[in-house]
């Protein structure tokens, strides 16, 4: 988009780095059900963040609210059915586009790497294949990633070096 054609941005699950303040916005949102990351998100542009359930967006946002809503590092931490269904609530959120992003298949998560205690939300219930999301009218790109080396299981070593799924699509 060219400058401005973006005003506003729901960063759902947005935890403990707002990734939309790297988008040039006037209305940035986060919405995240573990409220003690609030207390550790470092900004310098200005945002608002909402405590609230991001199963259940549509019930505190109508459709076509913010022109771009963003899920990063989200939708595996939901079972398949809830990640399908909150993806749909963005769709309809959203006035121009989603962007999700998620690993390449599934990385075995079970405890809260950045030590705040939100083992529970930081949990990985799924993975996702880039075919699913070009199934559902998203256009994917895989690249290469490496995680930091933090204990992310507390049964097995996990790999670091994995893939993720950069996902569009345009309302």
């Amino acid at each position: 988009w060219k400058e401005s054609e973006i005003v506003s941005v729901l960063d759902v699950a947005c935890g403990l780095s707002l990734k939309s303040k790297f988008i040039p916005a006037q209305i940035r949102v986060g919405v995240d059900i573990y409220e003690k990351y609030f207390e550790h998100i470092e900004s310098e542009v200005p945002y608002v963040v909402i405590k609230y359930d991001v199963r259940r967006l549509r019930e505190i946002f109508v459709p076509k609210s913010f022109d771009l809503v963003i899920a990063l590092d989200v939708i595996e931490h939901l079972e398949k059915e809830e990640s399908l269904d909150m993806i749909a609530q963005c769709e309809e959120i959203a006035r121009k586009a989603v962007v999700l992003e998620t690993p390449k298949g599934y990385v075995p998560q079970n405890m809260d790497i950045q030590g705040h205690g939100g083992h529970t939300f930081q949990t990985h219930r799924c993975g996702w294949e880039p075919e699913e999301l070009e199934k559902l009218g998203y256009k994917v790109i895989v690249r290469d990633y490496m995680m930091s080396n933090a204990k992310r299981h507390t049964e097995i070593d996990v790999d670091p070096s994995i893939q993720l799924i950069d996902a569009i699509k345009f309302i």
